[in-house]
């Protein structure tokens, strides 16, 4: 038996029959007001029959709902006034204790916000003028709402994920009618609105309501026993087996605001296009939209569950249906030994090396025949010591390398002494310090994995076949469940490990993966097998 939650309001007056009013607003009469009631049933946009592993029910906090606003509207969009100050709103606050369950006080069977709203709005309206749409939004982000909203103003407006009080907002659920008509709105006629509480009652306006947020969970328990968030990477460096020890993750391109009513564009997302069907008007829902433009917010990482066992967490971001801009986890990692201590590795034109003492011998072995300094009168070449690695973003003007990538200047010991290039005649020339820098910054850049530090990111999937422009996407009222289940290749560099700022990108040379297990709900969901970079 399918259970429901229940919102308890403040009580509105009540009334028998149609109350004639006297309109005071204007000493020229436009007509008999009257006294009209709406009954208004809130369900979720996903009801009706689901298997368990298509939706999930949410969390009190994700049901909880603490302001209700109301906004009526004429036929063409328009704002239907509800009283002398031109408002079409009505607003209703929530009993502190918000959703209440049923009485059985039993646990909810059904999918998530299966929270119906079974209350009566009252309004002033002049007599046989009635609007015709409803939308409902919960939990609004707006402290002083103005005078009166339209429709459109609804669908533009840019809601935060919250209100104040960390509530989450939520709206009318979209989607195309079997025609292919938006609805944006539930539908109010003649015989949803009464003349009595009671006589509302007979015919209640459902309102199929979602969260302009999404969800995206994160596990990654790791493949080594015994040990939490450790995979193996079944490769050695040095002939030291490698493994990664995952630490925390975060969001990257993730909006901080969706559209209050979603946009969608049924005429122009045929399945060809879209790659899934996207449209279930059975169910009062789509599962594709098109979201907000412009920059996303400084790519600032606050790592959950950084550096704790096991990593796994949630976070909540707004839809992201941009190709070009696609929301990502970023995995926070740590090259590994067997033994859990951390394993520095470094790439330098195709070869791998066991630390920056190793790369920096290398690289000196290299220039040896190029770059001298004097030592008892006797000309010796560039040491280890003598360099020093150092990151993208300080790279000289005119160097151009990947931000993930090293490059050598001299190191304080090297800048001590006095540098000579040889000739091709084989005469010893001075060279000054800046001159020394300048050659080194042309050598070949590296890969440091700095104490071992690295990063993964993988695209979210949807529910769009693969290459479709649906492929990838984050939709609202969707839970993206992602299960690390295997880790290849060392990932992608990070020189200074205490950064906060990172770019996901690939190194040109050696590829790395991420396979996890992904899951939608809705809260719907969609199961897909990964492997990511």
């Amino acid at each position: 038996m399918k259970r429901y939650l229940f919102i308890t309001l403040a009580a509105f007056g009540l009334a028998g029959c149609a109350e004639k009013l006297t309109d005071t607003s204007s000493p020229d009469q436009k007509g008999e007001l009257e006294r009209s009631y709406i009954s208004v049933t809130l369900r979720s946009d996903d009801m009706g029959t689901r298997t368990s592993d298509d939706y999930e029910y949410g969390t009190e906090a994700e049901r909880y709902v603490n302001t209700a606003h109301f906004f009526l509207f004429n036929s063409d969009g328009s704002a239907f006034a509800v009283n002398a100050e031109g408002n079409n709103y009505l607003s209703v606050t929530i009993n502190p204790t918000g959703l209440q369950p049923d009485e059985t006080n039993e646990p909810f069977e059904g999918p998530n916000v299966s929270d119906v709203m079974d209350k009566v709005l009252v309004f002033d309206n002049y007599k046989g003028q009635y609007p015709t749409h409803i939308v409902a939004v919960l939990n609004w982000d707006v402290t002083a709402p103005q005078t009166s909203y339209t429709l459109q103003n609804l669908t533009e407006y840019l809601s935060n994920l919250r209100n104040a009080t960390g509530n989450f907002v939520m709206s009318n659920s979209v989607y195309a009618d079997m025609q292919g008509k938006i609805i944006k709105a539930s539908v109010l006629t003649e015989t949803n609105i009464g003349k009595s509480e009671a006589e509302a009652k007979t015919n209640p306006v459902n309102i199929y309501v979602e969260r302009v947020s999404a969800k995206v969970e994160l596990t990654a328990t790791g493949d080594v026993a015994g040990r939490d968030n450790t995979f193996d990477l079944h490769t050695t460096v040095a002939n030291i087996p490698v493994y990664v020890k995952v630490l925390g993750w975060e969001l990257y391109n993730d909006y901080e605001q969706s559209y209050l009513l979603k946009h969608i564009y049924p005429q122009q997302w045929g399945s060809d296009v879209v790659g899934f069907l996207w449209n279930d008007p059975l169910r009062y829902r789509s599962y594709w939209a098109a979201s907000k433009t412009g920059e996303f917010p400084d790519n600032k990482f606050d790592w959950k569950n950084d550096g704790l066992s096991p990593v796994n967490g949630i976070a909540y971001c707004a839809e992201n249906t941009r190709n070009d801009f696609r929301t990502k986890v970023i995995i926070k990692a740590r090259l590994v030994k067997e033994d859990g201590t951390s394993m520095e590795v470094a790439r330098w034109f195709g070869h791998y090396y066991a630390g920056e003492n190793t790369l920096r011998k290398e690289v000196a072995s290299l220039l040896a025949s190029q770059f001298f300094f004097k030592k008892s009168d006797l000309y010796k070449s560039i040491e280890p010591d003598d360099l020093m690695t150092v990151e993208a973003d300080e790279a000289p003007s005119g160097v151009e390398i990947e931000t993930y990538e090293v490059f050598f200047q001299l190191s304080e010991a090297g800048k001590n002494k006095d540098w000579y290039i040889r000739s091709q005649s084989g005469e010893y020339q001075t060279a000054t310090d800046d001159e020394v820098n300048k050659d080194l910054a042309a050598v070949e850049p590296a890969l440091l994995y700095k104490y071992g530090q690295t990063y993964y990111y993988t695209d979210i999937r949807h529910f769009g076949a693969k290459d479709s422009e649906s492929e990838f996407g984050i939709i609202r009222n969707h839970i993206y469940k992602v299960n690390v289940t295997d880790v290849t290749g060392f990932g992608t560099p990070v020189f200074d490990p205490e950064t906060n700022f990172i770019t996901p990108e690939h190194p040109e040379e050696g590829t790395s993966y991420v396979a996890a297990d992904v899951r939608i709900l809705s809260w719907k969901v969609v199961k897909h097998d990964y492997s990511v970079e």
